[in-house]
């Protein structure tokens, strides 16, 4: 079944007026220009622009464009049009109706929620950072789908960025996309992490009520009820200390939200400004285009006369699109103010409601005797007996997690049969692939295991077409026995290593034999000249760059671009 279809991208930069617009069709693309023209940021910019980090994109240059991208795709059966401007996402229907924001990628409110929901992929997985479960984003579902240039043709699945935020990634996906380990595999570990944090939490509990037993049956002889004035005055001028230092802190976290609504106010007020600059200068240039308005124009307020020529009117429009580049810019920061300032009133209500607690305690305090003569006045025997209820009720919580987990183990145990089928199709689509591309220096035992790294036999050309036989033979086996939904394929110069004549035949002939039934094909590539004409699919969408350098923007379609994506660029930024 075939998941996503990329129909249209759009990279604009309102900075530089530039902008590029490229369409695709469902079957075969070729994508041909010369090193430097901006061939591989295109091809980065598809998946990139649905959320999927490709390497490479933030360089200095490109940086500086500040572009934003739009793609039109085919999602699920329906027509989408996705915008993105830094780490800020919005989804759009068919008819470029606003369908939500989204701010980041696979954290909570992220673009991952809507791509991911769509593809049916809820994958979570062990963080390196502390262990603990996080979802993963877009990029992990379309590894199987991206080979790029900078990174892919080193080692295979590594073609995205932020991958290494997962343990063991590569082995996870790879078992996940070829069905090895289904989604229910993945829905019960989520589970069994869960109930194993409950169930070291309940024992942690424990530990402390069998120790604070311990202690009770080890003093019994030794503990007196007797009120000390001065040990109690002491208490509770330690707790009125803590109190005052509470309530410090609810003022640090007041201060700090009032400055940042401060700092959002000063951009609103940006903001209204531009807005009104805008509005004027717009106003300004259809009065000075009007063809009853005379060639020197007063002012109504000074008298200065200005000169109304073409040159004049022209740079009145520079002064509305830079004003809204700003505009841009400002839009963005009140959005990520915006979040710093929830984060702060919920610190704020977070440390009201401590202090407030703290308050509450403060006031028992004041009017009762110590928690140790409490203690004392139920009596001993009293607190041996509830605290041993206590353990026996953890006992009873621990048991029932327990039974949880083994609950689990059905939906975890790996079904070594299906294993066995899908290595057995994997090795034999791999030895059939090696031999298509001429690659003879691999030992079975290379790619025993789909996870394995193919580097240590295959060198200088053969590791390129090796590593290309891989892809394939991944792709093929997910397709047979995993659940993925089919997505575009997209090959970045796949012209590695100075390849011979007879190789360059054999890769481009491999790849376009070998796609997917279905599935869109988007191929970068410097040229397809030394291609003899046979091998290259009739009907495949020809795009060729120009061979200007750096010139993947250009100022030529900026206003079409615009009048394309502009107004939905502006409801993504708006509040």
């Amino acid at each position: 079944m075939t998941g996503l279809v990329f129909k249209k991208l759009w990279i604009v930069s309102k900075l530089e007026k530039a902008a590029r617009t490229v369409s695709f069709q469902s079957g075969m693309n070729i994508l041909t220009g010369e090193n430097d023209v901006g061939k591989s940021t295109l091809i980065k910019s598809l998946y990139h622009s649905i959320g999927a980090d490709a390497p490479q994109m933030n360089n200095t240059r490109w940086k500086r464009a500040k572009a934003f991208y739009c793609s039109e795709i085919f999602l699920n059966g329906a027509t989408y049009f996705i915008v993105r401007d830094g780490k800020h996402f919005g989804v759009f229907d068919a008819q470029k109706g606003m369908i939500s924001k989204h701010s980041g990628i696979s954290t909570e409110g992220g673009i991952a929620s809507f791509i991911c929901e769509q593809l049916n992929f809820n994958i979570e997985l062990e963080k390196s950072a502390d262990g603990k479960l996080g979802r993963a984003g877009p990029a992990f579902y379309f590894l199987p789908f991206y080979v790029d240039q900078d990174a892919g043709w080193t080692k295979s699945w590594e073609s995205f960025s932020g991958l290494q935020q997962f343990t063991s990634f590569r082995k996870n996906m790879i078992e996940y996309h070829m069905g090895i380990r289904p989604q229910s595999y993945y829905d019960a570990k989520k589970k069994e992490m869960e109930f194993l944090e409950t169930k070291s939490t309940h024992q942690a509990e424990r530990n402390v009520l069998s120790t604070a037993l311990a202690t009770f049956q080890k003093r019994s002889s030794q503990i007196q009820v007797s009120l000390d004035p001065v040990a109690f005055k002491e208490e509770l001028d330690q707790l009125v200390d803590s109190y005052n230092l509470q309530r410090a802190r609810q003022q640090d976290a007041l201060t700090k939200v009032k400055d940042i609504r401060n700092e959002r106010n000063a951009i609103d007020t940006d903001i209204a400004i531009l807005r009104r600059s805008i509005s004027e200068l717009t106003a300004d240039y259809e009065y000075a285009a009007r063809l009853e308005t005379p060639d020197i124009v007063g002012c109504p307020t000074c008298g200065t006369e200005f000169e109304n020529s073409f040159q004049e009117r022209f740079g009145l429009l520079d002064d509305v699109d830079y004003c809204r580049g700003i505009l841009d810019q400002r839009q963005k920061a009140r959005i990520e103010v915006t979040e710093k300032l929830d984060a702060a009133e919920r610190e704020y209500r977070s440390v009201g409601q401590a202090t407030h607690e703290m308050e509450l305690l403060l006031n028992r305090k004041k009017s009762e005797v110590t928690l140790r003569d409490i203690v004392a006045s139920e009596g001993n025997k009293e607190m041996v007996v509830s605290l041993s209820a206590d353990i026996v009720g953890k006992d009873e919580s621990i048991e029932e997690v327990q039974k949880a987990i083994d609950g689990l183990k059905a939906d975890l145990k790996l079904d070594s049969k299906r294993k066995k089928e899908i290595l057995e199709y994997y090795q034999s689509r791999m030895k059939e692939y090696l031999n298509a591309l001429n690659v003879f220096v691999l030992e079975e035992s290379d790619y025993a295991e789909p996870t394995r790294v193919i580097k240590n036999n295959a060198l200088g050309s053969d590791l390129p077409r090796a590593l290309l036989a891989q892809y394939f033979a991944l792709l093929h086996t997910m397709k047979k026995f995993g659940g993925t939904k089919v997505c575009p394929l997209i090959i970045d110069s796949p012209q590695q290593q100075e390849q011979d004549t007879s190789n360059l035949g054999a890769i481009f002939k491999f790849i376009f034999s070998k796609a997917l039934d279905g599935q869109q094909l988007i191929l970068g590539t410097i040229s397809t000249e030394a291609v003899p004409d046979e091998i290259i699919p009739k009907g495949a969408n020809r795009i060729v760059l120009s061979n200007e350098k750096y010139s993947i923007l250009r100022r030529d379609q900026f206003s079409e671009a615009i009048a394309d994506v502009g107004e939905m660029h502006e409801l993504l930024l708006s509040k």
